[in-house]
């Protein structure tokens, strides 16, 4: 039978771990934050792999235990890039809809997207080009490629880290940045 006294005991454990989980936030670190830029105007095909080309895929041996945050922003200071591209995905899900989740209610933003991969080339060649046909992504190259605007991916790499802290930093910048494109949480 359930007693006040177990329901005690599993709150008193939830708070250990919660305490775990804080100290483990303060104690983590992730490698030096380094952009990846490109214009909207450039993305083909052949952009993307000599912009991605240098990046981990996450499948080999070597590659075992990472796991990758990156952050995607508009660089451009021009007034309504965002807002123009919502527009455009907005329109181009009306023909195809394995496109990411418009957040409508996130207005003064420059980022994009907030993400997490452990194939990181993968995910982002998705995010970027057109590549994952029925994966829920960005895919810019379909829909974004007449704006001049620059964006910048920013990857944040972890190693050996607990899969539910590295979700708590994601939904962190995701609270923080409040993207115009995603969903918040695990998939």
């Amino acid at each position: 039978m359930f007693t006040p006294t177990e329901f005690s005991r599993a709150i008193d454990s939830a708070m250990s771990q919660l305490q775990a989980a804080q100290q483990a936030l303060r104690e983590s670190t992730c490698s030096q934050i380094a952009p990846l830029t490109i214009n909207l105007s450039e993305l083909s095909d052949k952009r993307i792999g000599e912009m991605l080309d240098t990046l981990p895929m996450g499948y080999g041996k070597s590659e075992k235990g990472y796991d990758y945050i990156y952050v995607i922003q508009v660089q451009d200071e021009q007034a309504g890039v965002v807002t123009k591209l919502r527009a455009q995905l907005e329109e181009a899900k009306k023909t195809l809809h394995d496109y990411s989740k418009i957040n409508s209610e996130n207005k003064e933003t420059k980022t994009l997207y907030v993400g997490r991969s452990k194939t990181l080339r993968a995910r982002l060649k998705q995010h970027l080009g057109t590549e994952g046909r029925g994966v829920y992504s960005l895919h810019l190259q379909r829909w974004a490629t007449g704006n001049n605007a620059e964006i910048a991916v920013f990857i944040m790499k972890f190693n050996s880290v607990e899969s539910s802290l590295i979700q708590t930093v994601e939904d962190t910048l995701w609270a923080y940045l409040k993207p115009a494109f995603g969903r918040k949480g695990e998939r």
